[in-house]
């Protein structure tokens, strides 16, 4: 979850400075009693800071690794927490395993409190946000029920960690989000055999970063934001099928790479840093890759989706 742009009042701005220290109490007080900015435009990150302050209030922590410590209300997860620290601990050992990632930032795992499983909810699947001294990622309640789905959210977020820090928060957002679709291995037939007749358009770089970026949706349903992160997923997994796991981490570091010999090259050449990593590991710029894994899905048997 990115950074707000602008802030422009003291309580907003020392909230956002507690806000990413974790200090989610102190945030929340900051701004409770204010104004969410003209046009409501802070509304969402007023409700993030209060879901987060809400859990903090009755939450515990234990620790589940040196790394990776799970926050969450014991009278909610009904003793399953240990059985949730397993399975989370076991999605980003996978995750990690996939792109040669040693867990070397502290990750905090929190599990929102149950009240805030409600209709006013800005991230009702999840979300990753850096703070200091962890990389935080909060899930919504329900999905202590499930544990399939649990696991699946940890894997998607926790890509979230390992994306943001081997590009160093560089990377565009489709990329991001084909690494995360592609970790959690949730892939929609219905939605595959639509972009496969073309009934589901597939969507330029540009247009697919904008929707993942506003999540707009013009037919009044979720069906065109699942659509983008399905087409995010397929190319990540285009990505691996065809190039390996360890050129997809080449591609991320590759984006951060601020030798000077790299800045030159992109100066000259006119590249921006997605087009210029593309090429350099695969001799492909985006939308040939997006071309690419297009027709790559026209090949994919339905058994394989």
């Amino acid at each position: 979850m990115a950074n707000p742009h602008t802030a422009d009042t003291p309580h907003w701005e020392a909230a956002f400075e507690h806000y990413y220290r974790d200090d989610v109490l102190r945030a929340f007080a900051d701004i409770e009693q204010f104004g969410i900015g003209d046009g409501g435009e802070l509304l969402r990150w007023y409700r993030v800071m209060e879901a987060e302050a809400i859990t903090r209030r009755r939450s515990k922590v234990i620790s589940v690794t040196d790394w990776l410590t799970l926050e969450y209300v014991p009278c909610e997860t009904i003793g399953l927490e240990q059985i949730l620290a397993s399975r989370a601990l076991e999605e980003c050992e996978r995750a990690a395993a996939l792109f040669g990632w040693s867990h070397d930032e502290a990750t905090r795992l929190t599990i929102l409190a149950e009240e805030t499983d409600a209709p006013w909810a800005t991230n009702p699947f999840g979300y990753c946000v850096a703070k200091d001294p962890y990389e935080k990622i909060c899930l919504p309640n329900y999905l202590v029920d499930d544990p399939e789905e649990f696991g699946q959210a940890v894997a998607h977020e926790y890509a979230h960690v390992i994306t943001s820090n081997l590009g160093e928060g560089l990377a565009p957002r489709w990329l991001e989000e084909a690494v995360s679709v592609l970790v959690e291995r949730r892939f929609d037939s219905d939605c595959w055999r639509r972009f496969c007749t073309g009934e589901r358009a597939w969507l330029t770089p540009s247009r697919l970063e904008a929707v993942l970026i506003d999540r707009s949706d013009d037919d009044g349903t979720k069906d065109s934001i699942w659509a983008a992160y399905q087409q995010a997923g397929w190319i990540g997994r285009y990505l691996v099928e065809c190039f390996g796991d360890q050129k997809l981490s080449l591609v991320l570091g590759e984006l951060a790479n601020e030798s000077r010999s790299t800045n030159l090259s992109r100066l000259i050449r006119g590249k921006d840093r997605t087009e210029d990593a593309l090429m350099r590991v695969l001799k492909s710029t985006p939308a040939e890759v997006f071309d690419r894994a297009r027709q790559w899905l026209t090949t994919i048997s339905e058994e394989a989706v």
